[in-house]
């Protein structure tokens, strides 16, 4: 797979679903949330709204490392396709970074615009949300239609793919555990 079939496939995930998984730990206890997401950007950085008193938010105020996974619905696992990714969360500080997520959200979720239209309700609704970004440090991209376990993996460097997908089968050459 060549450098851009692997991106236009993970911006094709990135534009078709919604939510993702994050995946969150500290001190040994891991927890798992999902959250509505937008591409932030032109990088591989993706920004979500949560409570920062949410159990995710908290934990990744003590442990920013964090994976994620993106994927539609398999009736199958031969259908099974999607991101499995590696990185680091935090909340966007600075009115034009949160000015920025804002504008990407409504891009891909136009209901928050309808949301916005009365202040009233959006802050019921939306109760102390906050914008975050996550940072992919690190892309896998599963794809059973081509075989079981079949993935092509990334690293991610300042927003950029830095190096070709490397093909993964049924966990063979996967990235050792730190």
């Amino acid at each position: 797979m060549t450098p851009e079939a692997f991106e236009q496939a993970v911006r094709r995930l990135f534009t078709d679903i919604p939510a993702m998984t994050l995946a969150v730990c500290v001190k040994n206890v891991p927890w798992a949330a999902d959250v509505y997401f937008a591409q932030a950007g032109d990088g591989f950085g993706l920004v979500f709204f949560s409570s920062p008193r949410s159990r995710h938010c908290r934990t990744l105020a003590e442990n920013p490392a964090c994976a994620a996974t993106i994927h539609a619905a398999a009736a199958s696992f031969k259908e099974i396709r999607g991101l499995q990714m590696e990185g680091t969360a935090r909340p966007l500080e600075g009115a034009a970074a949160k000015a920025g997520a804002l504008a990407a959200y409504v891009r891909k979720f136009p209901f928050v615009k309808e949301l916005m239209a009365n202040p009233v309700l959006t802050a019921q609704k939306l109760g102390g949300a906050a914008p975050h970004l996550f940072s992919p440090s690190r892309i896998r991209l599963v794809d059973n239609a081509q075989g079981f376990g079949t993935r092509y993996a990334v690293r991610i460097t300042d927003g950029r793919i830095d190096g070709p997908p490397v093909l993964e089968r049924n966990g063979e050459d996967a990235a050792p555990v730190p």
